[in-house]
């Protein structure tokens, strides 16, 4: 297994490449939106973070594509100033999938 590529953009993260769980942005942020491009059937994403002044991480979002991973994409918008996040991690279940994360 390996960890997940995040590469910093303009916008926030770009998430490709691995299916162990990674920490994509340490300490706070504040998303703004997520999308989820799966490129297989029944691809899953499943984001955590770490609540308030916390320590144990807690599961905050999850994506799955339908059978046919030609489905648009699964996204939420959190609205322009966003919600606060800590420690914000990903698990892909496949390589070739893409998480799109979007800060304010």
């Amino acid at each position: 297994m390996a960890a997940a590529t995040a590469t910093k953009t303009e916008y926030g993260y770009s998430v490709t490449g691995g299916v162990d769980a990674t920490t994509i942005h340490a300490g706070r942020a504040r998303v703004k939106a997520l999308a989820f491009m799966g490129n297989a059937n029944d691809a899953t994403c499943a984001l955590t973070t770490i609540p308030g002044d916390g320590s144990t991480a807690v599961a905050f979002m999850k994506f799955k594509t339908q059978a046919n991973d030609l489905d648009p994409a699964p996204y939420v918008f959190f609205g322009d100033n966003g919600i606060p996040v800590k420690d914000l991690a990903v698990t892909l279940s496949n390589t070739s999938d893409l998480l799109l994360v979007i800060l304010t």
